[in-house]
């Protein structure tokens, strides 16, 4: 357990003025379901995402508790002996011992990279900084947890500058201070690219026009037909942050670690967990999935990759313009 702050009344208006705030983490502080079920974290968990961005809570407590425990697993596919080593521990913030923050992570021991699987914080508690030390405590834990990492990714959902330009510009002109689902979908993804890059994140981008990479991420629900697999795929955006007094990723490294992150991801973290589950019954959606991997990957063989800041000079001028309607939208 890690005390965050022992005297933060103010973050939700708290009269007392007197809130305890700690962190605590599966597999040391929390051993087994019940302990982890009572925190409260899952029911969080579905308050902060969309049921099409969730994992099965099952699946979760499996993968935190017993499945992802740096352990070696081994399985065959095709007569094709596979393994993979995963990590997965998830923290929690909690106010007065109840779940008011999350973070899922997973450190992949074959890269050596620790993926960000989520991380939320709800909404009437985002006040005050909370979020970001939350997040910066929950970094220093994993450094201390998995001293070999080299950084964390994540995925981002792409914006598209065109439509948030013709969307604010819509709000600017009318005053109308109603959003439709679609119009608040475009916002929160620049807010989130805004809250990664005010943590440190860099993006993967073409260094011919510093655009984001895009890469494509394989179905994740196995047990669909296979060809419904194509319509449940997704395009992301990668972001980096290397650990602290790690040296940069540039030039050369940058593509190679490009690589080596989409490697982690969509294979050992990803594909080879789920295939793990019935090697059998899933030998076709390993090859889908691997076969989608391996395109993504020779899509940008040729490409000199560089490392930029996840806000650039348009999407920081779209932020501006955002931000002076004061419009309330929590990310």
């Amino acid at each position: 357990m890690r005390i965050l702050n022992d005297r933060r009344g103010a973050v939700a208006g708290d009269a007392t003025g007197a809130l305890t705030f700690d962190i605590v983490v599966t597999r040391h502080d929390l051993r087994d379901e019940a302990a982890f079920r009572n925190t409260g974290v899952l029911d969080l968990y579905a308050e902060l995402f969309p049921p099409n961005e969730r994992d099965a809570p099952d699946d979760i407590v499996r993968w935190v508790l017993s499945d992802d425990v740096g352990e070696r697993r081994e399985f065959s596919v095709g007569g094709r002996k596979l393994s993979y080593c995963l990590d997965s521990r998830c923290f929690i913030l909690r106010a007065e011992g109840r779940a008011i923050g999350l973070g899922f992570f997973t450190y992949d021991h074959a890269s050596e990279l620790i993926y960000c699987n989520y991380v939320g914080v709800a909404k009437t508690w985002r006040g005050g900084g909370l979020a970001g030390r939350f997040y910066r405590e929950m970094i220093e834990m994993l450094d201390a947890l998995f001293p070999r990492n080299i950084g964390v990714v994540l995925e981002v959902e792409p914006y598209d500058r065109d439509r948030l330009a013709a969307v604010i510009g819509d709000l600017e002109r009318t005053g109308v201070r109603q959003l439709a689902a679609d119009q608040q979908t475009e916002i929160r993804r620049l807010l989130r690219v805004s809250w990664y890059d005010k943590l440190g994140y860099c993006f993967f981008c073409d260094a011919r026009g510093m655009q984001p990479l895009e890469c494509r991420s394989p179905c994740l629900d196995p047990s669909l037909l296979p060809s419904a697999w194509g319509s449940a795929e997704e395009n992301y955006w990668l972001a980096w942050q290397s650990r602290t007094g790690a040296p940069s990723a540039e030039g050369e490294r940058a593509g190679e670690l490009w690589q080596r992150a989409v490697a982690a991801i969509y294979v050992e973290i990803l594909a080879k967990s789920l295939v793990d589950d019935d090697p059998k019954g899933r030998r076709d959606y390993w090859d889908y999935a691997t076969a989608l991997v391996a395109q993504t990957l020779q899509r940008a063989a040729t490409t000199e990759v560089r490392l930029a800041r996840c806000l650039d000079a348009d999407g920081s001028e779209l932020l501006s313009r955002w931000r002076r309607l004061a419009i309330d939208l929590p990310i």
